[in-house]
């Protein structure tokens, strides 16, 4: 477990909160709430309607990477998870995942990144000891090094690039934003209606241009690049080139923000990396109450 609980309030100028746990929250009240609470508040919430007070972590100790070493009995013969995710190679792996305990494996057949580049980009996700997520990419830009921030530079073929594509946000007529789409002509035949821009993942090891490798996507991660002043309960946000940075509260939504995380402590790096909550920022199916009437 990341954390064992986590103690918020109502940020300055917010009136009232409903919790995930249903306790209404009032202003000037802190409030302890389980990490699995928190896990369910949205980064529009985190970004708007909570301030993290302090975060009551861990007390386990752990060097370097955290990732579980555990031996595959498929035929992927004495790999381990930790040996998968910190692998990479200039042409696509079909990965037999059906060995690993702790595993989520989502789909057979993923999408081909195009004759342009070379491969074919294999849908795999994978899930961690303690529920973080990670996913496998294609690097179609820069070199990206471990604890860099990545964007989607075609999330539809899962091309990644730790740099800065074009991020648009629009809103329909009916005052719900979604991102906007583009065509890749990078890809042969054309991709159509793909995305750009948007959190994709942080590099656990360094991915060179034009090679495959894992993104974590989901979870507690040990070290991310977070640049400017950063304290512990701080909103996270796309940056720069590379990095993420501080997402003070915003009229902005969360998502034209570019929003995906929570600040829980010092990283495991020196130099400007902190343990993050990453927060995913795919839609979640939402909680309806309703009263029986029966």
């Amino acid at each position: 477990m990341p954390a064992r609980s986590v103690v918020i309030q109502l940020q300055a100028g917010v009136g009232q909160a409903i919790l995930p746990d249903h306790r209404k929250m009032l202003p000037g009240v802190q409030y302890v709430i389980d990490w699995d609470t928190f896990q369910k508040l949205s980064n529009s919430a985190r970004q708007n309607i909570i301030q993290i007070v302090s975060v009551n972590n861990d007390t386990t100790a752990t060097a370097g990477s955290f990732v579980v070493n555990e031996t595959s009995t498929s035929l992927n013969g004495p790999l381990s998870l930790g040996t998968l995710l910190t692998t990479t190679t200039t042409s696509a792996v079909n990965y037999n995942l059906a060995g690993f305990g702790a595993q989520g494996y989502d789909g057979v057949a993923g999408i081909g990144v195009g004759a342009v580049v070379s491969g074919t980009a294999v849908n795999n996700t994978v899930n961690g000891p303690a529920g973080e997520r990670y996913m496998y990419i294609y690097n179609s830009n820069v070199a990206i090094t471990g604890g860099q921030v990545a964007v989607w530079a075609d999330e539809s073929n899962r091309w990644i690039t730790a740099q800065r594509p074009t991020y648009t946000v629009a809103t329909d007529g009916q005052g719900t934003q979604y991102q906007v789409t583009f065509n890749n002509t990078l890809t042969s035949p054309t991709t159509v209606g793909t995305k750009q821009g948007r959190f994709a993942g942080v590099a656990l090891v360094t991915i060179a241009s034009g090679s495959y490798g894992w993104l974590q996507i989901e979870g507690l991660c040990p070290s991310v690049m977070v640049t400017g002043t950063v304290a512990v309960g701080n909103t996270v946000a796309i940056g720069g080139n590379f990095a993420a940075r501080v997402q003070a509260s915003s009229a902005a939504s969360a998502l034209a923000n570019n929003v995906f995380g929570t600040v829980l402590a010092s990283g495991t790096t020196a130099g400007g990396y902190y343990t993050v909550d990453i927060r995913g920022v795919k839609a979640k199916k939402p909680y309806v109450r309703f009263l029986n009437k029966n």
